[in-house]
């Protein structure tokens, strides 16, 4: 008996000394996340978004953001780096071109081309014929590790965001470290000059122009914030907070008939969130095995979120049942919605209810 319990101890002081020595690569930092708003008020649980029309995506998965040209023709980039284009009613799909990499935010520019945020590539650009170039792909001597979306002013000036030096491929662990790496940086398309103007943010994701461009604002995913950057003005080059009372993760966003929608792909997980101020603690979870740290995810929720120029909410739209889920983006072209995602194999459009 006297060697069960020997035993016992023994394996107790191993299984301790790993939860809480064994070296791990991540740093984990301690942040205080902003107070969750509840799923009441003006966050009221619904189920608009159950009305969203499904369009399979022939190509394949992922169609993170969608943008539209101006003849009324679509566009949209997909995991396996195609480009396709269809109508407004998702249809006549084609591929246009591949951009050997992963395509995420995009947006056209004034002389025609289509302006991608290239996860792997960087910042490039096809033209109308289908051909890609390279416009950064690194810059003061460290690489474009994570481009993710972007806004273009009326100059050709391209505001995009490189998410993270980090962790490009499990970008889960920006959670969990809470170690800032992130950056904006602007592309001038006339000049080809680039500059790093916000940097040590926390998953910069969605960026989004005002209509005077004299501001934007952009997401914090991992951060849970929105904040505005001042371009113009008596407080240029100052940030301030636009919301952080959010409900979930925010991803992309833009800017129609004075809204700004913001996507958000996932619920938080409220049930780690607390331990972003013990950086101990997460480092002894993420010793676990990884199905322990997969049970911690949010189910799927489809929610979509439009603000007002001053950051309150004016569109509450949700299917808590996610039947079109993990939604990156928004674009609104009259009463329709076009709803991207990284993990459907099709687009959701979604017809906004008369008010």
């Amino acid at each position: 008996m006297k060697k069960i319990f020997k035993t016992i101890r023994f394996l107790l002081a191993i299984g301790i000394l790993y939860l809480g020595f064994y070296p791990i690569s991540l740093e984990p930092l301690a942040r205080e996340s902003p107070a969750h708003p509840g799923m009441d008020g003006a966050f009221k649980v619904n189920e608009l978004l159950a009305q969203t029309q499904i369009i399979k995506t022939n190509a394949g998965l992922g169609p993170e953001a969608i943008v539209r040209d101006s003849l009324n023709k679509f566009y949209t980039g997909l995991e396996n780096g195609d480009i396709i284009q269809f109508d407004a009613n998702g249809n006549n799909q084609k591929v246009l071109g591949n951009t050997g990499g992963r395509p995420l935010g995009m947006k056209f520019a004034a002389n025609g081309w289509l302006i991608i945020a290239d996860q792997k590539m960087g910042l490039i650009a096809m033209d109308s014929l289908g051909n890609f170039n390279t416009l950064l792909n690194e810059i003061e001597g460290t690489p474009i590790q994570f481009a993710d979306d972007l806004a273009i002013n009326k100059e050709g000036l391209i505001y995009f965001s490189d998410a993270t030096q980090r962790h490009p491929i499990e970008i889960e662990n920006e959670f969990w470290e809470q170690r800032p790496s992130g950056r904006i940086i602007t592309y001038d398309i006339k000049t080809k000059k680039s500059k790093i103007i916000l940097k040590d943010l926390f998953f910069p994701n969605g960026i989004a122009l005002s209509e005077q461009e004299d501001y934007f604002i952009f997401s914090e995913t991992f951060g849970i914030e929105i904040k505005k950057y001042w371009l113009q003005g008596a407080k240029k080059g100052s940030i301030e907070i636009f919301n952080n009372k959010l409900p979930g993760y925010p991803d992309n966003i833009t800017f129609s008939n004075g809204t700004f929608w913001v996507a958000i792909p996932s619920q938080r997980a409220v049930s780690i969130e607390p331990l972003t101020t013990k950086p101990f603690l997460r480092s002894v979870l993420l010793r676990l095995p990884n199905a322990v740290i997969q049970g911690a995810i949010p189910k799927p929720y489809a929610m979509v979120l439009g603000f007002d120029l001053d950051g309150n909410l004016k569109y509450n739209l949700q299917d808590p049942k996610g039947n079109f889920y993990y939604i990156t983006s928004v674009l609104q072209v009259d009463n329709k919605l076009y709803l991207g995602s990284l993990k459907e194999t099709g687009i959701g459009i979604y017809t906004l209810k008369q008010e």
